[in-house]
């Protein structure tokens, strides 16, 4: 067995509220790859909330930076599109200063899934409000992507402790009444979701690729700190690209 971190180590900064990135991030790992975590306040799922996460994010990136990891990851989807387009960069750069270390955002990883994927039409589920939603379908329009359908779960909910207990059942049925047949790629946000289980099924069944925040996370993490290998059971993104 390989020493951990041995290939490979991730940092990963994430909202106090979830457990399922660090989770599922695990799950994926190749051997050999390790993962290491650190938390940042999230009370609740909206604009105002969202954008406190930037003042928490240098300090968590510090002491991830004492484990020495080769990519520091903002591991919120919402949390790193809620200002607009550019807003992922700008958190990158921020924890690239305080650390040396190179940065990635989640939504700055799903981005680059998609466009991996030859995606130009998608469809999003999400359990996000309105109001964020609205946010998301900008962003990745001014990214050069035709959003053609987004909704949320739980309209009118809040609490960040929410997102962490939607059933992946639930969020597997809800993801392919919110699809549109038309779209290229079906995308599930926010990675206080466990749902890396249902990606395949949801591939078969609806015969495209499936993406979601932490599966994008995990994939361009691992190509950051170059580790390639493919990677069965969680979706075309890890297995061929």
């Amino acid at each position: 067995m390989a020493v951990y971190g041995s290939r490979a180590s991730i940092g990963l900064i994430v909202p106090a509220s979830g457990y399922a990135l660090e989770m599922e991030c695990n799950k994926m790992a190749p051997e050999g790859v390790a993962v290491a975590t650190t938390r940042i306040p999230l009370e609740k799922a909206t604009p105002e909330f969202l954008i406190k996460i930037a003042s928490y994010i240098e300090e968590a990136a510090k002491l991830l930076a004492m484990a020495e990891p080769d990519v520091i990851i903002l591991g919120c989807t919402a949390g790193s599109f809620i200002k607009g387009v550019g807003y992922d960069s700008t958190i990158i750069k921020s924890i690239e200063e305080a650390t040396n270390i190179t940065g990635l955002t989640t939504s700055t990883a799903v981005i680059s899934a998609l466009r991996k994927l030859k995606a130009k039409k998608i469809s999003i589920a999400t359990p996000y409000i309105d109001e964020v939603n609205e946010q998301e379908k900008m962003f990745f329009e001014a990214n050069g992507f035709n959003v053609l359908s987004i909704e949320g779960l739980q309209l009118g909910r809040t609490n960040s402790r929410d997102m962490p207990l939607v059933e992946a059942e639930t969020m597997y049925e809800f993801a392919k009444k919110v699809h549109k047949p038309e779209c290229d790629v079906l995308f599930i946000s926010c990675t206080g979701l466990g749902v890396i289980s249902i990606i395949e099924r949801l591939e078969n069944e609806l015969g495209k690729p499936v993406v979601t925040s932490n599966q994008a996370t995990f994939w361009a993490a691992l190509r950051t700190a170059k580790v390639r290998d493919p990677i069965e059971g969680f979706g075309k993104l890890l297995r061929e690209s």
